[in-house]
């Protein structure tokens, strides 16, 4: 398994020095967040015989949402013949799918 977040927005502080920084990087923040660049995307890729897939995300909590999407044709494939699920545990995100054969790309969006 493998996965890559995708671009990643700055974080803007809560609070900070000087005023004008300040509003600054409340700006790059949000035009980033509107641009698409959120610090909640990743890309995974399956492993041969593997059924489950763990990403490590630190703002991962229970009961939150994860939503997956096929990128590829194997990984559609995937969908099409098995359960394929995501579920968030404190700091994890568990996709769970059946045997995979290696290669199965997709996108992973975790909410919540």
């Amino acid at each position: 398994m493998s996965y890559e977040s995708n671009p990643h927005n700055q974080t803007a502080p809560e609070f900070w020095h000087e005023e004008k920084e300040h509003a600054r990087k409340l700006a790059q923040a949000v035009n980033g967040i509107l641009k698409g660049k959120t610090n909640n995307a990743f890309t995974v890729t399956l492993d041969a015989g593997a059924t489950t897939t763990s990403v490590d995300f630190s703002p991962a909590r229970d009961g939150g949402s994860a939503m997956l999407f096929a990128q590829n044709g194997s990984a559609a494939e995937l969908v099409r013949t098995t359960n394929v699920y995501a579920s968030t545990s404190s700091g994890q995100v568990t996709v769970t799918h059946g045997a995979a054969v290696g290669g199965e790309i997709f996108s992973l969006v975790v909410v919540g």
